[in-house]
């Protein structure tokens, strides 16, 4: 059996259930003669601001119809050779945390709707993950505990945060003021899908970054976002959240554990033991150098070794063409790693997606146990599935 725990659905009647005092603001869906999601037209988008708007729409893999009708989708799943699969949101074209607040939730009240009478209409195939307005902190928490309620297996954010107050965004996990909503997950023991919403900007890649070509060496999102989920010290608040890492690959994740555990460890050397011509200088640099973060507030906040975080708090969705897959599997154990196409997107990670199942079958460094965990048993255990 496999569990798809990355692939999005936009479902043709998203915003049917919008109030209406916000139906003129509501986004308009279009469709080609195929059923193919052709634009949509959004009149209470967010105003032009240059380098963090989401990306124009419909959208990667917008083309099938299997992206917004649920029974398409199912037709086509028997393509892509998965028995289950979790609705992440298709959030490429109108998403964004830069939405009005009040819009925003009437919207993600609308679409988490239409989500669950998809997962009405076929239940067992298919679990929701609910879209979460993390720009109404007081709508975010109550359509939490709505989904909760419904039975959605998840509940899906953005890895930055750009609001109005800060709209070219920086790591979620750094701002304290959403916390109260990991802590309500964590009650809950609802998993947090942590994925791209395709702004035109990222907080790394600032335009003076990318005209010098720096974007080229400067980390991703994602992964500033992962390492400030352990470093904020949010992690060790609530010990019990479940983050799921989608669609970040998987090559870089034993390296990144062992460098943190490595600056984790690391003692600063003591300057007032050296002698020589440098010694006094670098003594008088140092004591002269503002620290923003005691020693020992750095330490409450940070109590275990990173790499604790990477085997108890995270998973990441797998792209089965990946070569270090086999690497990161013995490195972290298979339990981290969960089955997933990306579809219907034509990304690198998505473009596999019919291929997916037999790659994974075909790599001789997994075992067949460890594929197993990977195809469906740790989506079980972490979802809670059937």
């Amino acid at each position: 059996m496999h569990i798809d725990c990355d692939c999005h659905f936009f479902p043709k009647d998203a915003f049917d259930d919008v109030d209406e005092e916000f139906g003129a603001a509501k986004p308009q869906l279009r469709f080609n003669e195929a059923g193919g999601l052709a634009d949509i037209e959004f009149p209470g988008r967010p105003a032009q601001l240059p380098g963090s708007n989401p990306l124009p729409p419909p959208g990667g893999g917008s083309g099938r119809a299997g992206m917004c009708d649920i029974d398409a989708r199912i037709e086509e799943y028997a393509r892509v050779a998965v028995d289950t699969q979790l609705l992440v949101p298709q959030m490429t074209g109108w998403w964004s945390y830069l939405i009005e607040p009040a819009l925003a939730a009437a919207l993600t009240r609308s679409w988490n709707r239409a989500i669950l009478r998809a997962v009405e209409r076929y239940p067992g195939r298919v679990y929701g993950v609910a879209l979460i307005p993390l720009q109404h902190l007081d709508a975010a928490l109550q359509e939490l505990e709505w989904a909760s309620a419904n039975g959605f297996k998840a509940v899906c954010l953005n890895f930055c945060y750009p609001v109005w107050e800060h709209p070219y965004g920086s790591p979620t996990a750094c701002h304290r003021e959403v916390w109260p909503f990991f802590g309500r997950c964590e009650a809950l023991g609802m998993p947090i899908i942590l994925h791209n919403v395709p702004h035109g900007h990222s907080m790394v890649n600032l335009l003076n970054f990318q005209r010098d070509g720096l974007d080229f060496f400067a980390p991703s999102d994602a992964l500033m976002n992962l390492v400030a989920l352990i470093t904020t010290g949010l992690l060790d608040r609530y010990p019990g959240l479940k983050i799921v890492h989608a669609e970040q690959g998987t090559g870089h994740i034993p390296r990144l554990a062992q460098s943190l555990d490595a600056r984790f460890k690391h003692i600063a050397p003591s300057y007032e033991e050296e002698e020589g011509a440098t010694a006094v200088p670098r003594r008088k640099q140092v004591s002269r150098a503002p620290q923003l973060v005691t020693p020992d507030e750095a330490k409450e906040k940070n109590q275990l070794p990173p790499s604790h975080y990477f085997k108890h708090n995270f998973w990441w969705t797998i792209e089965t063409e990946e070569p270090e897959l086999a690497e990161a599997v013995a490195d972290l154990g298979a339990d981290r790693f969960l089955f997933a196409t990306d579809y219907p997107h034509e990304d690198p990670g998505g473009r596999m997606k019919f291929k997916d199942v037999g790659l994974l079958a075909a790599n001789d460094r997994i075992s067949d146990g460890d594929k197993e965990l990977i195809r469906s048993e740790n989506a079980r255990r972490l979802f809670r599935l059937a």
